[in-house]
C-alpha cells in the first residue's frame, strides 16, 4: 500500500504531469466560458453604448 501511495505521489509531483494538469484545468475553464457565452460571431462591439 505504501509503495503504491509513493508511486502515485511521485507521479503527481512530476513537472510534466503538473504542467498537463494545469493546462487541462485552464482549458476546461476556457471551454466552460465559451459554452456559457457561446461561440457566436457577434458583430456588435462591446463599447457601442459609450
Amino acid at each position: 500500500m505504501n509503495l503504491l501511495f509513493n508511486n502515485v505521489r511521485s507521479f503527481f509531483r512530476h513537472p510534466k504531469t503538473r504542467w498537463m494538469m494545469r493546462f487541462l484545468y485552464y482549458f476546461l475553464i476556457l471551454l466552460g466560458l465559451l459554452t456559457i457565452y457561446g461561440f457566436k460571431n457577434s458583430s456588435t462591439f462591446i463599447y457601442n453604448e459609450f
